[in-house]
């Protein structure tokens, strides 16, 4: 395995993320489903690139593009990274705006795509993208989400919890 990759999944690991391993987009739409049907998840949210791409069939109509307005809870969201930072096992994602952000954020559980060959070393590497997406005018409000590892927080106390700005389980599926 590409020393990158091992990189990338023992930064990721070490920051509290699963990594399961794919070798091709339909192993990672089996697995999905297994995931669903064991943990009785019906609904979610998922990101519009993943909705209209098709690519997990029947699976992505039980997904919403936006929350309803009386849902308190979200059990799951599906997101696809635009690149992955093997110096820290973190997850990009250029966001067009608030919609994309709430399907990393709401959910109790993220599960991400990642390819392989979209993961650098370092945030340097791609720098010149991020400036390029944050300059984009296209969208009222463009933004980059930097995600390693489930949300965490200490208060005052210096007591950790886990889920409390966003997911408290951070699933990277790998292919």
């Amino acid at each position: 395995m590409n020393s990158l990759i091992e990189k990338f999944i023992e930064r990721a690991v070490l920051a509290g993320a699963e990594v399961e391993q794919f070798s091709n987009i339909q192993e990672a739409a089996d697995f999905l489903k297994i995931f669903f049907r064991e943990n009785k998840i019906e609904k979610g949210l998922i990101s519009s690139d993943l909705k209209t791409s098709g690519l997990f069939g029947e699976t992505s109509s039980h997904f919403d593009l936006k929350p309803a307005p009386d849902t308190l809870w979200i059990d799951v969201g599906l997101v696809a990274a635009d690149h992955g930072v093997a110096e820290t096992g973190t997850l990009v994602h250029f966001d067009l705006g608030d919609d994309e952000k709430n399907v990393w954020t709401l959910p109790e559980t993220c599960l991400c795509l990642l390819e392989k060959s979209k993961i650098v070393p370092d945030l340097e590497a791609i720098a010149p993208r991020i400036a390029g997406h944050l300059a984009k005018c296209v969208s009222p409000s463009p933004q980059v989400s930097l995600v390693t590892g489930p949300s965490r927080t200490a208060d005052i106390e210096c007591q950790l919890t886990i889920g409390v700005h966003g997911p408290s389980r951070l699933i990277i599926l790998l292919i």
